[in-house]
């Protein structure tokens, strides 16, 4: 089965879009209101589709452009609102495919430019650390200072009252959407991979919702090796 991917302005999505993107959050996260929901995405400048081969959409992902003074430098960034993919599909590189081949030529219009993620789940946390070189926050090595106060900056203009710099997560106050059980559930195999593992130290209660802050820098210098082949031909 395959997903093809596209990039949509959210102004520009059906009724009939929004409320398919609710019933998949929905199928798969406890604690989702539409309302919310619907105010979530009305925020936020773009959205990736995936529709499976019949056109029923299978996943998405939304994206809004933040520019942030960091010590008085300007820095652009795209935070990833609500992501999912219908399990059917986990495992299909689209979402990736559609994400750089859209974002790093955007990228290229500024000087720098960062993936500002928050992660509730390892499976997100892997898309970071699967296919770029350096991202934050990782076992591999310490934030380096510059990094963490991009990190912080973006976290405490979206979340305030809810992040918690010295960790680097956003620990919400009220009932937030959370996966439901048995998705992506921590199984044996899983804990064997050291990105998981890391994920688990640094956001040990992610199961009530809470959301680890990430970065990496969106260019093709810093995507891993075979993903710049497979996504951006070089």
């Amino acid at each position: 089965m395959k997903l093809t991917g596209n990039v949509h302005e959210v102004p520009r999505l059906s009724q009939s879009d929004i409320t398919a993107m609710f019933r998949l959050m929905s199928e798969f996260y406890d604690n989702m209101d539409f309302d919310v929901f619907k105010k979530d995405l009305n925020a936020k400048d773009f959205c990736i589709l995936l529709y499976d081969e019949a056109g029923k959409i299978q996943g998405f992902s939304t994206q809004k452009i933040l520019t942030l003074d960091i010590n008085g430098k300007q820095v652009s960034g795209l935070f990833s609102g609500d992501t999912i993919i219908h399990k059917d599909y986990w495992g299909s590189p689209e979402l990736f495919r559609a994400f750089t081949s859209y974002f790093i030529e955007y990228a290229k219009r500024h000087e720098e430019f960062y993936w500002f993620l928050t992660s509730k789940g390892y499976k997100t946390y892997k898309i970071i650390a699967k296919f770029f070189l350096e991202f934050y926050p990782t076992f591999k090595r310490p934030t380096p200072p510059y990094e963490k106060s991009i990190m912080d900056a973006y976290a405490s203009l979206l979340y305030p009252d809810e992040y918690d710099p010295v960790d680097s997560v956003i620990k919400y106050k009220n009932a937030k959407d959370k996966l439901k059980k048995g998705v992506a559930d921590i199984t044996p195999s899983v804990l064997r991979d050291e990105d998981v593992t890391f994920f688990l130290s640094a956001n040990p209660q992610h199961y009530n919702g809470n959301d680890l802050v990430c970065l990496a820098k969106i260019s093709d210098n810093n995507l891993a090796p075979f993903a710049k082949k497979r996504f951006i031909g070089k």
